[in-house]
């Protein structure tokens, strides 16, 4: 009987191989390899980037994504035929499932009947009827560029890390950090695998039987949970075989029936298989089968090994993807020559921060869908609301989950690069089928160690004792027995329960804190550490920025809490890093109009470079007005002018204004190196007045002029002193070479003190501070109270905390 299957089983395959191969043929026999053709076809799954070597006589690697198509027209003419577009043209990475595109494509040297391939160096077009206009991304692609945006935030490594651990999108993952992750054997981490869908689903499955489920209810939870990962993550051709192979991985940890899963995946490959024989020689596809056949076989054991020592939610986490790569180590070989002699380690360190960044980015990867579907809804309920500060508080819900799991993303790329830079991280290992087969004879020996572990724990061990006349205690009796179990599920209910309303009242309070609205305000200090970087509302969601502060991601959250979305003008008082460094890429994230700056040299701080064209020099008496604020500059004069008589280069001559050309770009010689102090007594002197529905309020901001500098610059204010101010931006962050001088002509009623907390430089001083004081002047700090929002109240300024 056996011998009949086996051969029915080949002649099947055979037949199919054959059918499936026909349409590549007759395309290859009209169109050979380095033909052009011009094709219509629908996308087949999501894109994935790859990275191949040099080709010959060329330098460098490349780089692109790989799409799957079914193309229906060839050059005119019908086709069906499955092909694989390796393409460089950014347009062939924002395609989706289902689209329908047209291309001009070159069919490879290396293309063959069971894999067809070809070029595309042109960027895609969609295939429209009736001329309809080309849509723009879809929910899928938006909601994955949303997250990271989100996750870039948090720096480079969560930027990468966190879609790609969650949806499978690594275009944001450092070069540096993609090779460590190489070298350490933790790619897989970054892909949508067997091996993540079985740990989504065997996660929630423990999960429900924590909080009292029976064996199916914790089946059926896992099969929810995976089914809504895979309609997340994109039902595209690799991720369904993933899932199907996950949940068969799933089911055997979660029924305890390893033999009836090993019959489940057998039938699974062997349809798959006979549906796409091509599959046979895919390597994503055999890994995935032996990735699947390690958790099915050895996880259980091995878990049950590592729960004498670790709890087992967590022995979990480090089985699944120490089996699997176990099992896949010999295919891996073939892909790359080197054993990574860490990767078991690294994966095993690696194993109990994988869920937590998956679970943590698929919440956020819900909140961002959910605000994408309601936002419209909300739109309708409350009308008049714009899109944009609607779309803003999922936005920020989705911003808790994503930096909780920016914290375990970062510690995985450490370990990445920890065991990529040890010594040895590339083990040589014999070439061919000698060093797989050597390979597979260790694999095996392992498995058959931790096997041999797990049998010989679950032996009976020798009964010893000695033997009593003491009559046994009687059992308990049914009805006894049934009510103590009663009692005991009833707690371990109630303790589940109390712990997830627990879980959701944090969360709740925690989302309710995050989307508290901003204060009322018309002024606001940013809370950017060791720096300055002050808004000045315009508008609604209009300011004028003075200085950027030392970090981009600080000012860019300032502005997303302030909801200011437009800048009328950036005005940098000099170039310090604390006070420009955070304007780096600030051009990407809002609209500027114009930029105002001064400095010490000849040129504009190298920040400002986003808008060469709009940045001018201001001089004494120019006035902004936009809206009810006014910004008047009250020094420094320009520098002094060349021989010639033309301005210095990177400043504007007297009456140019804001929108001015900027003056000539004659350089001059440097005539002494610029030192810090006379950069600190280049900033800007400026007079803001902001005319609000209780009345107007006035500011005085110094940048970080120093005290021997503000003398100088007496003689060239109006009236020899500046004018009273309601609120005084205490110059250079309150330290003492600021001077008092400044704070006792001005008066304020209230003095704001941009600071680090616990910085080095011991600001603010405490005789900046007692002079304060000595004027009856309200004292505010960054470092103790955070971002300021100031607004007056009738006849009083109200500093504020959100």
């Amino acid at each position: 009987m056996l011998p009949l299957v086996i051969v029915i089983a080949a002649t099947a395959g055979i037949v199919t191989a054959l059918a499936a191969t026909a349409p590549a043929q007759e395309f290859l026999a009209a169109h050979p390899a380095g033909s052009v053709v011009r094709v219509q076809a629908d996308v087949q799954g999501a894109p994935s980037p790859y990275t191949s070597g040099p080709a010959p006589g060329e330098q460098e690697a490349s780089h692109g994504v790989a799409v799957d198509l079914r193309i229906a027209v060839a050059d005119g003419s019908p086709q069906d035929v499955a092909a694989t577009v390796f393409a460089t043209d950014p347009a062939w990475g924002i395609l989706e499932a289902g689209e329908r595109v047209k291309a001009v494509l070159s069919v490879t040297a290396t293309a063959e009947p069971a894999r067809l391939t070809l070029r595309g160096s042109s960027p895609p077009v969609p295939a429209h009827d009736g001329g309809e206009q080309a849509h723009g991304p879809g929910l899928r692609t938006t909601v994955r560029q949303d997250l990271a945006r989100i996750a870039g935030e948090h720096g480079a490594v969560s930027a990468g890390l966190v879609p790609g651990m969650t949806v499978g999108d690594t275009s944001r993952l450092p070069d540096a950090l993609d090779q460590s992750m190489k070298d350490a054997g933790l790619t897989h981490l970054t892909a949508v695998s067997g091996s993540n869908c079985a740990l989504v689903m065997t996660l929630t499955g423990y999960t429900a039987l924590a909080l009292g489920a029976g064996r199916r209810g914790c089946v059926l939870a896992g099969l929810a949970a995976l089914a809504g990962f895979v309609v997340l993550v994109g039902p595209d051709p690799s991720v369904l075989r993933a899932g199907v192979m996950g949940a068969l991985g799933g089911l055997s940890m979660l029924t305890g029936r390893p033999g009836v899963s090993l019959n489940a995946l057998c039938a699974a490959v062997t349809g798959l298989v006979l549906v796409e024989p091509q599959l046979a020689i895919d390597y994503g596809f055999v890994l995935s089968v032996l990735a699947t056949a390690g958790i099915v076989v050895s996880a259980r054991p091995v878990t049950r090994l590592l729960a004498m020592r670790v709890p087992t939610v967590l022995a979990v986490c480090v089985a699944v993807p120490m089996v699997a790569q176990l099992w896949c180590g010999p295919v891996l070989l073939l892909l790359n020559p080197t054993l990574p002699l860490y990767s078991l380690p690294a994966n095993m360190a690696a194993s109990p921060l994988v869920p937590v960044v998956t679970v943590a980015g698929l919440l956020a990867v819900c909140v961002l869908l959910a605000g994408h579907l309601l936002t419209p809804v909300l739109q309708l309920l409350v009308p008049g609301t714009p899109d944009p500060a609607v779309f803003t508080a999922w936005e920020r819900t989705a911003g808790l989950p994503v930096g909780l799991a920016s914290y375990p993303a970062r510690l995985l790329g450490r370990i990445a690069d920890t065991f990529a830079g040890l010594p040895g991280a590339h083990l040589p290992w014999p070439p061919g089928i000698a060093g797989i087969v050597l390979l597979t004879a260790a694999t095996l020996l392992a498995l058959a160690a931790l096997h041999a572990l797990d049998h010989r724990m679950r032996r009976p061990g020798p009964t010893r004792g000695t033997v009593t006349s003491t009559p046994a205690e009687p059992p308990l009796p049914d009805a006894v027995w049934r009510v103590r179990a009663r009692e005991h599920r009833f707690r371990r209910r109630a303790l589940a329960i109390t712990a997830a309303l627990t879980l959701l009242a944090l969360l709740v309070t925690a989302v309710v804190w995050w989307l508290r609205p901003a204060p009322a305000w018309e002024s606001v200090v940013c809370d950017v550490g060791q720096g300055d970087a002050v808004l000045h509302r315009t508008g609604e969601h209009s300011a004028v920025l003075v200085d950027g502060g030392p970090d981009p991601r600080a000012l860019t959250q300032c502005l997303r809490q302030a909801e200011v979305t437009h800048l009328d003008a950036v005005i940098a008082t000099h170039d310090h890093a604390d006070h420009v460094a955070g304007l780096e890429g600030l051009a990407e994230a809002v609209a500027v109009d114009r930029v105002w700056y001064s400095a010490a040299g000849d040129i504009p701080p190298d920040e400002l470079s986003q808008w060469a064209d709009i940045a001018t020099r201001p001089a004494p008496g120019e006035q902004l007005r936009l809206g009810p604020l006014t910004v008047e500059v009250l020094a420094p004069a320009p520098p002094p002018t060349v021989p010639d008589g033309s301005p210095t280069a990177g400043t504007a001559p007297p009456g140019t204004g804001a929108g001015g050309s900027g003056g000539s770009t004659t350089p001059r010689p440097p005539h002494r190196k610029v030192t810090s102090e006379d950069e600190n007594n280049a900033s800007l002197v400026l007079l803001l007045t902001l005319d609000g529905p209780d009345g107007t309020t006035t500011w005085l901001s110094a940048g970080d002029l120093e005290a021997d500098g503000y003398r100088r610059t007496l003689h060239t204010l109006p009236g020899g002193h500046p004018p009273p101010v309601d609120v005084l931006k205490v110059s250079h962050h309150g330290a003492r070479n600021g001077g008092i001088d400044i704070i006792r002509d001005t008066h304020p009623a209230l003095a704001v003190i941009s600071v680090g907390e616990d910085n080095s430089y011991g600001h603010p001083h405490p005789g900046t501070v007692a002079a304060l004081q000595e004027v009856g002047a309200a004292v505010a700090r960054t470092d103790q109270n955070g971002a300021l929002w100031v607004h007056r109240e009738g006849d009083r300024v109200v500093v504020s905390r959100r």
